[in-house]
């Protein structure tokens, strides 16, 4: 899959696209379909979107990208809110000469994706939002954990909650060991960022058609995934079956057709 670097605010920012690689300076081509952009949670990166990548390659063109201080990219520290990240997300489509795309959001990415249809409703045509929530309950025990961790007095250990039952060993190893490339700082402030964004009151102002995913086993995040259904105007709910809440990386298959599905909508 190629892969590059685009300068963002001065802020190395590593994409993963389809079709020809190209030279640094030159965007990748994204003519075909639908420019679909996805934006990865807390402690994820632009890998959990691969299969994605691939399934949307044919007919449309789908980039992803590590937000700075995730993975690959450059920074050794978080925006600090998902206004900032949305505005970071703003920079790399200018920088990639994109004018109107599909926003593909999970979990703290879709608070970034709804924050940027609300603020700059002209560049989103569409909305994907994965186990999504216009404002989370962070409780503080979470935030205080990832803070121990963070400080070096916990360790991060892999926690079996969030997988549904049936998820095999290889795909839960591969999301412990992607979520590893982010430093346990960043995750702490990536919590605290979630905690703040609050956009509950301003859901009916979302003119553009939105896909709401869910996992079926995903009861932690069911109720926000309701809510943001019913208070986005004309928005569709699609729950994923035997899914916890990484449903890029659990069921691939069953996302990309629930997501071509919905382009192909967009399209008629």
């Amino acid at each position: 899959m190629p892969e590059k670097y685009v300068q963002v605010d001065g802020i190395a920012t590593f994409v993963r696209h389809v079709g020809a690689t190209t030279l640094p300076e030159k965007p990748p081509e994204l003519s075909r379909g639908e420019t679909v952009v996805c934006l990865h949670g807390q402690a994820a990166n632009s890998g959990f979107f691969a299969e994605t990548l691939d399934a949307l390659a044919k007919a449309h063109s789908p980039l992803a990208f590590d937000l700075p201080g995730h993975a690959r990219s450059g920074g050794l520290d978080p925006l600090g809110s998902i206004a900032a990240m949305s505005r970071h997300t703003r920079g790399l489509l200018s920088a990639l000469r994109v004018e109107r795309c599909v926003l593909l959001g999970g979990a703290m990415g879709g608070m970034v994706a709804l924050e940027t249809a609300l603020e700059a409703p002209a560049l989103v045509r569409a909305l994907v939002l994965v186990t999504g929530s216009a404002h989370a309950a962070v409780p503080d025990a979470l935030v205080e954990r990832w803070r121990a961790i963070s400080e070096g007095k916990a360790r991060r250990e892999f926690e079996r909650a969030g997988y549904a039952a049936s998820a095999s060993p290889d795909v839960m190893r591969r999301g412990f060991m992607e979520e590893l490339k982010t430093d346990p700082r960043v995750v702490h402030q990536n919590w605290l960022a979630v905690r703040a964004f609050d956009r509950a009151n301003e859901l009916a102002r979302v003119r553009c058609p939105t896909l709401v995913v869910v996992g079926d086993e995903d009861a932690q995040n069911r109720r926000d995934s309701d809510a943001l259904a019913a208070g986005i105007p004309g928005a569709r709910l699609a729950v994923i079956p035997k899914c916890g809440t990484r449903v890029p990386l659990e069921q691939p298959a069953a996302f990309a057709d629930a997501l071509l599905a919905f382009l192909g909508e967009l399209a008629r």
